[in-house]
């Protein structure tokens, strides 16, 4: 099976659970979670950018050049910025952002205008909220280099899928494959959910999951 750009991706559950069954890492929620969820599940290729906390630098200016390019397709990952007490980002870095064309943003530490951000429309997901900014005290590192959120590696082009409950890294070498098996596992899911409904057992109704897990399992 293979998704075309703009196609619905399996669900980031569905996602993880395979990457989990393959031996895989590649969930980053938690820590990030919806600040401004997307409605459905989405995806795109990382733009990785490295920040880093201290009272000398370059700020975070360089990251208008970064918003200020063509983002189309693109998953912004603003990674090393839980160390900032302040947010990093916010409404007018959310709007440069969709702009350019990006599918949405991930940032390893604050961000702040939830509801103008919201009006924005870009999926946001975050360590969490600040309502102070970071007062000179974060700067932009690199882009473009691999970065880390907890203990996983995220690289340029790797997929981001993003959905209402949190976010996923698929390695760019197997994001066909994970997604064909993710999109196979949902599917099993939801003939379990539809036997249930119809009036079948969870011990039966089951058969269908057993059935996708023993057909995936390496």
């Amino acid at each position: 099976m293979t998704f075309a750009p703009g196609q619905t991706p399996p669900p980031v559950s569905a996602i993880a659970d395979v990457l989990a069954l393959w031996g895989l890492d590649g969930w980053l929620t938690p820590p990030l979670l919806p600040v401004v969820a997307a409605p459905v599940a989405i995806s795109g290729r990382a733009l990785t950018v490295q920040l880093a906390h201290g009272p000398t630098g370059p700020g975070l200016s360089p990251i208008y050049d970064v918003l200020s390019a063509d983002l189309t397709d693109r998953v912004v990952l603003l990674a090393g910025a839980r160390p900032v007490p302040g947010a990093v980002f916010g409404e007018i870095l959310a709007g440069a952002a969709r702009q350019r064309g990006a599918t949405g943003v991930l940032v390893d530490g604050w961000v702040r205008d939830r509801t103008e951000m919201e009006a924005v429309g870009l999926p946001v997901l975050a360590a969490g909220e600040r309502v102070v900014g970071p007062n000179s005290t974060a700067h932009m590192v690199s882009v473009g280099e691999p970065v880390a959120v907890d203990a996983v590696t995220v690289a340029i082009d790797d997929l981001i899928v993003i959905d209402p409950s949190g976010c996923v890294r698929i390695l760019a070498a197997l994001a066909a494959e994970v997604l064909d098996a993710s999109a196979r596992y949902a599917a099993a899911e939801v003939l379990v959910a539809e036997a249930l409904v119809a009036g079948e057992p969870l011990v039966a109704a089951y058969r269908h999951k057993r059935a996708a897990l023993a057909e995936l399992r390496r």
